[in-house]
């Protein structure tokens, strides 16, 4: 039975090399021929950037090389290296080895570009120090990764220690890459930056250990989200916006930033349910943008912007310019009794401003000019007189408010001293009228 099947197998076997074309046969030897070409390709390139490393430590021991001579030559044996990484044909028991290699042609210019920023040489070439930080983080990991890790004193355990710490510092240094491409309006490039060193422990899980980044995440995010502003990549500034607002010493900046974007896009109804949302959850501390949403919802519609205003005052009933945008609607709707109670709940809030006193004031003065409008149509006499009566003491009652109005702003007459005369000429108090009089002239 056994023998039965091996002639199977056989034959099967035989069929299908007897089954390809001559063509076929020269395709696949062409192939195999390329593969063995491309393997040694890569094999002699690490070698070749194996042997530049080998004489520019010398050099390095001796003395004899300088910085820019250390940057050229790293760079050309960092080029044939990533040639060779990039084939994807590296022997896997070499591939640890090879990574080593990058991670050495990668350090020494690393700590010579730190240096020369720290010294502020000009000019700084941030492309090659963002290009080999990635070479040198790769390498690290990759290095790490491919090596297996031996105990005892022959071991290698503080050597791959030592690797993660380096690997781990590299971490804080995606920071300096993002400003070094914020500086230079690569914003792409810098926002990618922002984002490993923000994301770096989770990426590199074999460093958690000992990674710290040097500022929180929230402050990285406040940098990414105003170097998304400044290239107008508000998907981006919208992604980091959550952390961003987290960053204390920023977040005033950071929210008017994001309100401004809004009408930067031309998208005012985003604009309108950002501040809206942005107000609602905090009025007391965003009253300036209650004012700006409650004059654009005044462009929108008389009840959409009482509407918010009780929106406002239901979460903070004492809030002055809510309180100021409501009674502004009713005013404007003639409802001057009810008005009035927004208006002094305006001067609860700021007995020092001028305006809530006045628009009492006003409230009481239009109740009065209303009513005294209706006096010559009275037929009877005496509900004719009560009523002026009536009329005269409502503009004495506005006569505190206008006081109170010129009490905060002395100096500027013309804001009070007319309606002040009006009420002290229909009360009878000719005396006051006249020094209201001579103010104004």
């Amino acid at each position: 039975m056994k023998k039965i099947t091996l002639s199977l197998a056989l034959l099967m076997s035989v069929g299908i090399a007897s089954g390809q074309t001559p063509e076929d046969k020269a395709k696949a030897k062409a192939e195999a021929a390329a593969l063995k070409a491309a393997k040694k390709e890569a094999k002699a390139q690490v070698a070749e950037a194996q042997k530049i490393y080998e004489a520019l430590e010398a050099k390095i021991k001796e003395k004899t090389a300088g910085d820019d001579e250390i940057l050229t030559e790293c760079k050309k044996g960092q080029d044939l290296v990533q040639k060779a990484l990039k084939s994807g044909l590296i022997d896997d028991k070499k591939i640890a080895e090879t990574y080593k290699l990058s991670g050495d042609l990668a350090f020494k210019p690393h700590n010579i570009l730190l240096m020369e920023y720290a010294a502020k040489k000009l000019p700084f070439d941030t492309v090659y120090f963002v290009s080999n930080l990635k070479a040198l983080t790769e390498a690290l990991h990759n290095e790490i990764t491919h090596t297996k890790v031996t105990k005892g004193e022959t071991g290698n355990e503080a050597y791959i220690k030592a690797k993660k710490m380096n690997l781990s510092q590299c971490g804080d240094h995606y920071i300096y890459a993002a400003q070094f491409e914020t500086s230079c309006k690569r914003y792409q490039s810098a926002l990618e930056c922002y984002d490993m060193a923000m994301t770096y422990a989770q990426k590199y899980p074999e460093v958690a250990e000992f990674f710290e980044p040097r500022i929180p995440v929230e402050q990285m995010s406040y940098y990414a989200f105003h170097t998304a502003h400044d290239a107008k990549m508000y998907d981006a500034m919208d992604k980091y916006y959550d952390s961003a607002i987290k960053f204390a010493d920023g977040a005033e900046g950071t929210k008017q930033v994001k309100v401004m974007s809004y009408l930067e896009r031309g998208d005012s109804t985003m604009w309108a349910k950002y501040v809206h949302d942005m107000t609602i959850k905090d009025p007391n501390a965003n009253t300036d943008y209650v004012q700006m949403l409650l004059s654009y919802y005044q462009k929108q519609g008389r009840d959409k912007m009482s509407a918010y205003a009780d929106e406002i005052l239901a979460v903070d009933p004492g809030l002055y310019i809510a309180n100021y945008g409501k009674a502004y609607v009713l005013f404007v709707e003639e409802k001057y009794d009810e008005s009035l109670e927004y208006y002094k709940k305006c001067t609860e809030a700021k007995p020092d401003m001028y305006d809530g006193w006045y628009q009492c004031g006003m409230c009481k003065f239009r109740i009065a000019l209303a009513l005294n409008a209706t006096v010559s149509s009275i037929k009877d006499q005496k509900k004719a007189k009560e009523t002026l009566e009536k009329t005269k003491s409502i503009f004495g009652e506005a006569i505190p408010f206008f006081e109170k109005a010129r009490e905060c702003t002395p100096d500027q007459p013309t804001k009070w001293a007319y309606e002040l005369k009006q009420c002290y000429t229909v009360t009878g108090q000719s005396a006051k009228a006249a020094e209201m009089d001579k103010l104004l002239q």
